[in-house]
């Protein structure tokens, strides 16, 4: 189905999304009544859309506001199973990033990021630079302007990695001349969904073995279903899921 057809087909219920949005406005400015309005129009609204709706109400009301809105548009097991399910995904998203934390410190103590001793699951960002601009750029971490390419990959087991983004020129700062250009790039980026080998190898010889492991400032060897590809760039930044590992602090 194409995008115009798509959008015909939501035209019957773009009304009721207003009506929705409409009452949830009032229930947030405290009009009379509002409450039982909500209830009124939550009635045609499909599980799911009540569902959002409802976390989006709970999140905006003062605390003595929003169980006497939620009491009335749903029963107390309903309200019971949307809070479980937002209390377990705090919970979730808070391990996800007591975790982080732990290995960027362990990285940082230990002045790299050991790829095969990560767990399966964990999201790694790489700024990756020219050799002039690492000097700059590892005290910035992430906020670095100059990155030339940027690589987003999650481990698996076996210090291999899944690809899930490679882009030049990530902060539209990098001052491009043609020893690192996009047609550079094109000839290295890593598809989506690639499964690579990532590290740094000592000789940068192609048959060389690759050591799983990234240090900062130093450059950043790709290996390919078993060939080495000697890297033209070096890591001036990297993050595990949102903490910057080697970055000075801010």
């Amino acid at each position: 189905m194409g995008r115009g057809d798509e959008l015909e087909g939501l035209r019957p219920y773009l009304e009721l999304a207003r009506e929705i949005r409409a009452e949830v406005e009032r229930v947030a400015t405290g009009a009379p009544d509002a409450a039982a309005d909500l209830g009124a129009a939550f009635e045609a609204v499909p599980r799911r859309e009540r569902e959002r709706v409802a976390r989006a109400v709970f999140a905006r009301l003062e605390p003595d506001e929003q169980w006497a809105v939620l009491a009335q548009v749903f029963d107390d097991d309903e309200i019971r199973t949307y809070l479980d399910e937002a209390h377990q995904a705090r919970l979730d998203e808070l391990e996800r990033r007591r975790t982080d934390l732990d290995q960027a410190r362990v990285a940082r103590a230990a002045g790299r990021i050991e790829l095969d001793a990560l767990p399966p699951g964990v999201e790694l960002t790489l700024g990756l630079f020219r050799l002039a601009d690492v000097p700059a750029a590892l005290p910035r971490g992430r906020r670095s302007t100059v990155c030339a390419r940027q690589i987003v990959v999650r481990t698996t087991t076996a210090g291999v990695v899944h690809v899930l983004q490679d882009v030049f020129n990530p902060q539209r700062g990098f001052f491009v001349t043609p020893d690192y250009d996009e047609a550079v790039w094109a000839t290295e980026r890593l598809a989506s969904h690639d499964r690579v080998r990532l590290g740094s190898s000592p000789s940068g010889v192609p048959d060389d073995a690759i050591e799983p492991a990234l240090y900062p400032g130093g450059r950043v060897d790709v290996e390919v279903d078993g060939t080495l590809r000697p890297g033209r760039l070096h890591l001036g930044f990297a993050l595990i899921g949102g903490e910057d590992v080697f970055a000075a602090p801010s």
